[in-house]
């Protein structure tokens, strides 16, 4: 299987140096659009002709109008309407197809130079209602089967004999693609004029797309309906990385739930094998297997915490913590491991709409941040129990919603995009194939082994003041190059907007007063993890505000510097790395950060551009 591009990481060379990835387009209207484009670069023939021409053309026009409103019959539920624009489509364009296997045709493609190019329209135009014949109505039959009524399942959950009808079907529309393609695919668009050969070079790259897209497809149904259960049940821990506390992933990872799923109900696990989890984390319990050169990167409470555990970049070892944490508390095995924060539940929630709260109130997409990690802890005050009890509470009832299936699957898809994009979603499977899924698309949060498929590069954040006062941090990362030394120098910015002293003493920093530092500053470790190969060659400042916490070494083959750093309210603080690079090609540039509850905006120079292959 060809890796798919990555979503979720600023990249180098793309459309922008901190551009997202572009929205996949709706392939059908596009291959019409493509064949009506040639219709209208030789219409006029002559004659008869001509005329024929024009009613292939008006045939087609109508026909991607009537699949334009494939969407909205789709949003709606509506599957006889569904039904109605696939027949209605299917007429207009077997009427254009019969028209252009009249003789004028086969004449007029003999003739020099225009010849080639009604002989393109005519394989266009037969190619389009092949696709439309045959491979659009069990498409459109899967449409009416996913449509979101027909996804839920009572008691929450996804039902799962779409996707397996899904799975029975690809092979049969891949077959149909391919047949399609076969009629373009003898086209010498050499020969064609400007106007034909563009249209007649989308309706190819449509297909052409197409088909390795179907692959993937019906590569990873299997995989995926197996993780939702379809051969036996499994277990997924879902942890909340609070980022009020940030840590190199995200946040504070106290918060988790043990979700089961049963061929595709979903359910939550709420017994004495999670509490028992619960109270090993909380209590340091773990034995870990981690070596030695990784635990002295980092505070000594790394493994004495499951809420700590966050503190590596590398989301894997996270993940195998955890597991490992539940296997020696309940001797069973997780299926999985996935990590996401707040801002990402914010996002989930403008897809599901909002969510009643024990209190009255509701949690929705405008308030979730601010209430889960600002409002809870003004609320509670010191009474660090009651606020994590509360913010479990409303994870829960969130997840609840989410479970139910009662959203638009359109426009949850957009949102966990949008998350992955913004690097707040991660996700770990032990079973090597369902692993495969996340790294294919970028949800591994790993610390690659080299740079062939990027050259990956970070700067990390871990609270070390014991606080909720990452509320009010925001950073920026820029990456300059000096390609003659080959080098790479990355700089963070770092801004504080705590606004006083009258916050909660469970938000303000509680170790602060033991080393004569105001509640209100923030002690951060800044963690540099360089490429594999590279040599960090210099920092700046080079000593952090506490030089006694300086810390150097390597994980995973990464070269990592650490330097913390005190950031007073109101101020603002740049810490930069330079790095010198290995010799040999290096894939895409890949920038990496700690996620706050803002945006981080990446900014790429063009001093890079020769030093790294450009994505695909």
């Amino acid at each position: 299987m060809s890796p798919k591009p990555r979503p979720g990481r600023y990249r180098h060379g793309r459309a922008g140096n901190h551009a997202p990835s572009p929205r996949r387009r709706r392939r059908w209207p596009w291959v019409l659009a493509g064949t009506v484009l040639v219709i209208g670069g030789i219409g006029a023939v002559g004659g008869v002709f001509a005329l024929q021409a024009l009613e292939v053309r008006d045939d087609l026009m109508l026909a991607k109008a009537k699949l334009g409103s494939l969407t909205e019959a789709y949003k709606v539920g509506d599957a006889a309407q569904l039904q109605a624009i696939g027949a209605e489509t299917l007429d207009l364009t077997a009427q254009a197809n019969s028209t252009v296997q009249g003789p004028l045709w086969d004449i007029a493609s003999a003739v020099p130079v225009v010849g080639a190019n009604v002989a393109a329209v005519k394989s266009a135009t037969e190619a389009t209602h092949i696709i439309v014949r045959d491979a659009l109505p069990p498409g459109i039959e899967l449409l009416g089967i996913m449509s979101p009524d027909k996804l839920k399942v009572e008691g929450g959950g996804i039902n799962l004999a779409p996707f397996q009808q899904a799975q029975q079907t690809l092979p049969h529309i891949k077959g149909v693609l391919a047949q399609a393609q076969g009629k373009i695919s003898g086209i010498d668009r050499g020969e064609l004029l400007p106007v034909v050969d563009e249209a007649v070079g989308q309706l190819i790259g449509v297909v052409d797309q197409a088909g390795p897209l179907l692959d993937t497809a019906e590569q990873l149904l299997p995989v995926v309906l197996r993780m939702a259960g379809s051969e036996g049940p499994r277990n997924y821990l879902v942890v909340f990385q609070n980022n009020a506390e940030i840590r190199a992933t995200g946040g504070n990872a106290a918060t988790s739930t043990l979700i089961h799923t049963d061929n595709g109900k979903i359910q939550k696990v709420e017994d004495e094998t999670v509490e028992d989890f619960y109270l090993a984390g909380v209590n340091g319990w773990l034995k870990s297997d981690l070596p030695d050169e990784t635990l002295e990167l980092y505070e000594a409470d790394f493994t004495r915490n499951a809420q700590n555990f966050s503190r590596t970049p590398d989301f894997p070892t996270t993940a195998s913590m955890f597991s490992q944490l539940w296997t020696q508390t309940n001797d069973t095995q997780l299926d999985g491991v996935i990590s996401l924060d707040p801002v990402a539940l914010s996002y989930m929630l403008a897809a599901t709409g909002p969510v009643p709260l024990e209190d009255g109130s509701e949690i929705n997409a405008e308030n979730a941040v601010k209430l889960l990690l600002s409002d809870t802890y003004e609320r509670f005050g010191n009474n660090g129990l009651a606020a994590d009890a509360y913010f479990s509470d409303v994870a829960s009832r969130v997840f609840d919603k989410i479970a139910s299936g009662s959203w638009g699957p359109t426009a949850m898809i957009d949102q966990l995009l949008r998350s992955v994009e913004e690097q707040r979603i991660y996700a770990w499977f032990p079973r090597e194939d369902e692993n495969a899924i996340v790294t294919q698309f970028n949800v591994d949060g790993a610390l690659p082994a080299d740079n062939s498929e990027a050259t990956q590069v970070g700067i990390y954040l871990n609270d070390a003041s014991y606080s909720k006062l990452e509320y009010y941090l925001s950073t920026t990362m820029n990456v300059m190059c000096d390609p003659a030394a080959r080098t790479m120098t990355t700089t963070l910015t770092m801004s504080s907007t705590v606004p006083g002293n009258d916050l909660s003493g469970y938000t303000l920093a509680w170790r602060n007063p033991s080393m004569n530092l105001p509640r209100t500053t923030m002690i951060l470790d800044t963690l540099y993890v360089a490429p594999p190969g590279s040599t960090i060659t210099a920092i700046a400042p080079a000593d952090g505000d506490i030089k006694r916490w300086n810390r150097d070494g390597a994980e995973k083959g990464h070269p990592l510097s650490s330097r913390t750093m005190l950031l007073k309210m109101g101020e603002t603080k740049t810490v930069s790395f330079t790095t010198q690079l290995p010799e040999g090609e290096l894939g895409p540039l890949e920038v990496r950060y700690s996620p706050t509850v803002t945006q981080t905006p990446v900014t790429v120079d063009g001093s890079c551009t020769g030093l790294f292959r450009a994505a695909e």
